[in-house]
Formats: structure tokens, sequence, C-alpha cells
């Protein structure tokens, strides 16, 4: 028999409005919100790069960009940028392999292992981007924070 569901932490009970007093872990673990938008990190491209900032504004403004999630948000944006870059080469370079034999005639076809590399990256970007609620159904099922008159932001968690 399975484990059953995975666990929901509190803060997201909260944004969904599902938050129940006998269902809180007392003790659950909290982790430091960072204090700035922290600099990409070097190993990424310059499309990973402006992933980083898009994605890291986003968290940061809403409150939701902590320290220990960043090798997870640096691993998102490497597979953005490893999606793109492929893509932007199968377009150059297109994405069949042609096989001839020694007279010419066509053997084979054969997609290129790029697209392989291509689909991978994006199934891993997605995969990491729903844990951030960085796609439109994650987003759907989070209660964002709210900004008041005099642009200080709030929580409608439980209204």
């Amino acid at each position: 028999m399975g484990k059953g569901r995975k666990k929901t932490p509190t803060v997201l009970k909260e944004m969904y409005g599902t938050v129940r007093a006998d269902r809180v872990l007392e003790n659950e673990m909290q982790v430091d919100l960072v204090s700035d938008i922290p600099e990409a990190p070097e190993l990424l491209s310059t499309i990973g790069v402006a992933e980083w900032y898009k994605v890291t504004t986003q968290l940061f403004n809403l409150k939701m960009l902590h320290d220990v999630d960043q090798s997870l948000i640096l691993a998102y944006c490497n597979e953005m940028s490893l999606y793109i870059e492929s893509e932007l080469e199968l377009r150059q370079n297109g994405r069949i392999d042609n096989f001839k034999n020694s007279n010419g005639d066509l053997i084979r076809s054969q997609a290129k292992p790029l697209v392989k590399v291509k689909n991978d990256a994006l199934a891993n970007a997605l995969k990491l981007a729903t844990q951030f609620g960085l796609t439109p159904v994650a987003r759907a099922n989070i209660s964002a924070p709210i900004k008041t008159n005099n642009n200080t932001q709030i929580n409608n968690y439980f209204e």
C-alpha cells in the first residue's frame, strides 16, 4: 500500500484557504526568506540569467523566495535555458537526420538527438516550475498576497 498524499506545507494551506487547526503540524520546519534578490549564479547562460531574475523577482515580491530554494531555482533556470537553446539550434539546423546510402538514396530518417534533450529539459523545467507556482495550473491553486492602498502587501488567506 502507498504512503498516501504528499504533505502540504502550512503556508500553502493558508494560501489555498484550506488550513485547519487539526491538520497543522505544530513544529513545522520554517526556512529563511531572502532579504534581497540574489545575483544569478555564474554557471547560467545568458538565457538562464534572464530567467533567474524573472523568477526570483516574482517570488521575492510575493515573499516566497527562500534561501534554501535557490538551488532548485537554479536547476529550473538551467533546464529552461537548455530547452530554449536546443529549440533555437533545432530551428536553425533542422529536427530530422536523413541517412543515405553510398548512392545517395534515402535509407531512413530520424529525429535528431537534440529533440529528446529539448523535450527532457522542458519536462524537467515543468516539474520544477510547479513546485514554485510558476505554471498557470499551479498559480490557480494559490491565493497570492494582495496590495493595499498604501502599497504594503497583506495576505487574503482567510477571506
